[in-house]
């Protein structure tokens, strides 16, 4: 029989939570990369799991988020409670506002548009190089901090907020599929066309899934700008998205758990394989063809 959804993501970060206090610090710094990954595929099942819409913008976002929130905690360093939900709500309107004429494009150019919106943003970090540091990279001073708990700063408390993230994420991605809302959003991926008859504003409603994502993988950037210590362009290279996008589809689109759980357990397995050397780059590609093949049984189901 299966498993609920809610119980799975409850087992899921219980267990989570459960890595979190038993692994020691140092080794945390690997799975939160892993977790800062996992939150942007999150990001991106709510553009192409909820909304249909293919997205390789995702790493953009996240850059957006990173910057935005370095830049200004830089020059207002106790303002974090007001500088993170402004940079995460900005970045989400952005990406709304770039959902909109890209819903004028047929469904085979929108990877390419987004695809734009990627570069764009790596040329301007590098062009604004007396703001951003270029390719040179910014060092990130400033921490996160709130009133009465100080600053959010070691291994341990980065694991906690990327948990957090998911977790917050997860729930809008169950309560937004199961609303009214979420159905219109099935009724635009699944058959645009007789969504549009029914009425249904499609660039709107659309909009709002790509603005939930984007804003999502902007909030996973101000963690892990802050968290490194030092932020650039390559931090935010189109690979994260690329990655992002693979892992989704080897989880499925439309699928909680499963493309999060691929992000952590592939990415896992592949750090391990840094130990047969020039031979990695081969059984990486043969590990991750094996999932995706499994993915596709599955979905063939």
């Amino acid at each position: 029989m299966a498993i609920p959804r809610r119980t799975s993501l409850a087992l899921f970060f219980t267990a989570l939570t459960g890595i979190g206090l038993v692994t020691p610090g140092f080794q945390l710094l690997a799975v939160n990369q892993h977790l800062f990954l996992a939150v942007n595929v999150l990001a991106l099942n709510f553009c192409l799991g909820l909304g249909g819409q293919i997205s390789l913008a995702q790493a953009a976002f996240a850059g957006l988020g990173a910057y935005g929130s370095v830049l200004l905690h830089a020059r207002f360093p106790e303002a974090s409670l007001l500088i993170v939900p402004a940079v995460v709500l900005g970045t989400g309107l952005v990406a709304a506002a770039l959902s909109r004429p890209m819903e004028r494009l047929g469904e085979g150019f929108l990877a390419m548009a987004t695809l734009c919106v990627s570069l764009v943003f790596t040329n301007l970090v590098l062009t604004l190089e007396s703001v951003t540091g270029g390719s040179a990279g910014l060092m990130v001073d400033a921490r996160l901090a709130l009133p009465g708990l100080g600053p959010l700063a070691g291994d341990r408390t980065t694991f906690f907020l990327f948990t957090g993230l998911l977790a917050l994420g997860s729930y809008l991605f169950l309560t937004l599929g199961d609303s009214r809302l979420g159905r219109a959003l099935a009724a635009c991926r699944d058959d645009p066309q007789a969504a549009s008859s029914l009425g249904i504003d499609r660039p709107a409603v659309r909009a709002l899934s790509f603005g939930l994502g984007g804003g999502l993988s902007a909030a996973a950037g101000v963690v892990h700008g802050h968290y490194t210590g030092f932020i650039s362009p390559e931090q935010f290279h189109l690979e994260l998205s690329l990655k992002a996008l693979l892992f989704l589809v080897i989880g499925g689109p439309g699928n909680l758990l499963r493309p999060i759980l691929a992000a952590l357990i592939l990415e896992t397995a592949m750090g391990w394989l840094s130990v047969l050397g020039d031979a990695r780059t081969l059984v990486n590609g043969l590990l991750l063809g094996a999932a995706l093949l499994v993915g596709y049984w599955r979905s063939a189901r």
